[in-house]
């Protein structure tokens, strides 16, 4: 066997010789690709491309500035960013890159995937391939046999309150690393166990979207890859095709917990479509109300800042994000007709901490 159909076929050596989460990684995994289609969407050009710049520079957080001119691009790039946008009104008031990335480059969504996963699953629902959202899990997938899985709804998958067991951290036994390296999620899903009740506990839980992946699969007759190609990348008009990883040549499961790879640009168009409650051009693409019950926190809510795979910010006034490890996030505020985009590398304490208030700072002040 060689070194790359063991790579392909077991997870302890992916573990051991790759063993390092980057946004690089959609080049080191099998992956599906999701064609785009004409016309191309294309957002408007600002009136004047640096108005925005001495905004950006008082949004620095005051202990990062300098004097230079450009301390924001230094800050975005002292702090690992490789992209950054801005678009306010459907207008493309910045557009950064760095790191060498450019406009066509290549980004990996790690988690912000599952805000679309969230969208394909509201437009399963309003097309009846799913009946409804607290259908047990066994219901689309009858191999789950064992008594547990028939209490656990995707009501609960989507608000990651399954009561499945889940471990996080890096140690090869952890389940984040069998997640992510799993040459076969559809059986390592299979076997997850239970740890609690359904609907009790919060625990965010990537064994949860492999679920979801696995009904979408069922249900849609055209793969995941394909219901995001048809449902949502074409639609939109999408600049490039985009792939989704996959767990393995032989299993070809896509990595729904991370694995869409595609350019800022059209990351951007997924927020756009958010910010106007899923309506694209005047064609409903995600029901608006799929788009207000996903990313809305009713009032007596266990949990207050997370969703249907969507984050809530504490602070309210109707704003949502996607996030992603390492500091990707499409963050939507519908109330100043803005949206937010950061893909990049960083440490999670750091960017979890930063940029949620660096968002909120530009876009009072835009």
């Amino acid at each position: 066997m060689n070194i790359r159909d063991r790579l392909d076929s077991s997870y302890l050596a992916r573990y051991v010789i790759r063993n390092a989460v980057d946004i690089s990684d959609y080049k080191i995994f099998p992956a599906r690709e999701i064609q785009n289609s004409p016309p191309v969407f294309h957002f408007s050009p600002p009136p004047d491309s640096n108005a925005v710049l001495p905004l950006l520079n008082l949004a620095v957080p005051a202990k990062s500035r300098g004097t230079q001119t450009g301390m924001f691009d230094q800050y975005m790039e002292d702090n690992g960013t490789v992209a950054f946008l801005i678009i306010k009104n459907d207008t493309l008031l910045l557009e950064r890159y760095y790191h060498g990335y450019g406009h066509a480059s290549i980004c990996t969504s790690f988690s912000t995937v599952k805000s679309f996963v969230s969208a394909l699953i509201g437009i399963a629902l309003h097309e009846k391939l799913i009946h409804g959202l607290d259908d047990p899990v066994a219901n689309y997938l009858p191999e789950l046999s064992a008594s547990y899985w028939s209490e656990i709804t995707i009501r609960h998958l989507l608000g990651m309150c399954s009561g499945l067991r889940y471990s996080e951290g890096f140690l090869p036994w952890s389940d984040d690393p069998r997640v992510y390296y799993s040459p076969d999620l559809r059986e390592l899903a299979r076997k997850a166990a239970r740890e609690g009740p359904a609907g009790i506990r919060f625990h965010y839980n990537n064994y949860n979207l492999l679920l979801l992946g696995m009904i979408l699969e069922r249900v849609s007759g055209a793969g995941v890859s394909g219901y995001l190609q048809e449902k949502i990348w074409k639609p939109l008009g999408m600049e490039y095709p985009a792939s989704w990883s996959l767990d393995s040549r032989q299993c070809g499961m896509e990595k729904m917990e991370s694995g869409l790879n595609a350019c800022a640009i059209d990351f951007a168009k997924f927020g756009r479509l958010y910010l106007h409650c899923g309506d694209w051009n005047g064609k409903q693409i995600v029901p608006e109300s799929w788009v207000a019950e996903s990313t809305t926190i009713a009032p007596g809510a266990k949990w207050s800042n997370y969703k249907y795979l969507w984050w809530i910010p504490r602070s309210g006034r109707g704003r949502f994000m996607a996030v992603g490890n390492l500091g990707q996030f499409i963050y939507v505020a519908p109330d100043k007709g803005c949206l937010i985009l950061r893909f990049g590398r960083g440490r999670p304490a750091r960017w979890a901490q930063i940029y949620p208030q660096l968002f909120t700072t530009l876009v009072e002040s835009l």
